[in-house]
């Protein structure tokens, strides 16, 4: 226990609020962003959320925001028509903002960038690497730059439903190639059902079983 505080006190001298995701969290509600229940920020030091104007973004219940992940409710874009002049524009400093809403049960994929004036439905799939410039409607998926609705969430439950079986053969066949043994079940992570019934799971599987 003690070990554990010390390493928290580190945590917070080197990383300041992003020291952890509850300390994040807490600094993140404290100065005015809106922030539901059971959500994770997974990684706060490669994360950042715009703390410009912090009351203009709401993050639901049940959001999870991976690494190197971007939320913006306004850019720099004057810091360029500050110092045009012709004869329409004399160097004028406007303003770029918009609000940012992230419903509830949502997954923000890896280095994704969501934009001010954004507004992401319940029950969304933000892909690795998007560019989030549109709102989301609910139940889908979105990918790409800029991010498009690839797919509903029922036609995404049931491409991974059909898929998941062949993808977990083969991590079983690199694992045995790459070590020479056969795969222990706690390597297999999220298809850990496959290997498992409901009355019987490892125990590393406990926490993915509550969900």
């Amino acid at each position: 226990m003690k070990l554990h505080l010390l390493k928290e006190f580190v945590q917070r001298v080197i990383h300041g609020s992003k020291a952890t995701t509850e300390i994040y969290i807490k600094h993140l509600r404290k100065i005015g962003v809106e922030i539901g229940d059971d959500v994770n920020i997974y990684s706060p030091i490669h994360t950042i959320i715009d703390e410009q104007y912090p009351w203009m973004i709401t993050i639901g219940n049940h959001v999870r925001i991976t690494e190197g992940v971007i939320i913006l409710t306004h850019d720099y874009s004057w810091s360029v028509l500050k110092r045009y002049n012709n004869n329409e524009m004399n160097g004028a400093i406007l303003g770029s903002s918009g609000e940012v809403h992230i419903g509830d049960n949502v997954f923000i994929g890896m280095n994704a960038i969501i934009l001010g004036g954004v507004h992401i439905g319940n029950n969304v799939i933000i892909g690795a690497g998007s560019v989030v410039t549109k709102t989301c409607e609910p139940d889908s998926v979105y990918a790409g730059n800029p991010a498009k609705r690839i797919m509903g969430i029922e036609e995404y439950y049931h491409k991974r439903e059909h898929e998941q079986i062949e993808e977990a053969k083969q991590l079983a066949v690199n694992y045995k190639k790459r070590y020479n043994e056969m795969p222990p079940k706690n390597v297999f992570h999220e298809y850990f059902m496959l290997f498992s019934t409901s009355d019987h799971v490892e125990a590393e599987f406990k926490e993915k079983m509550k969900l």
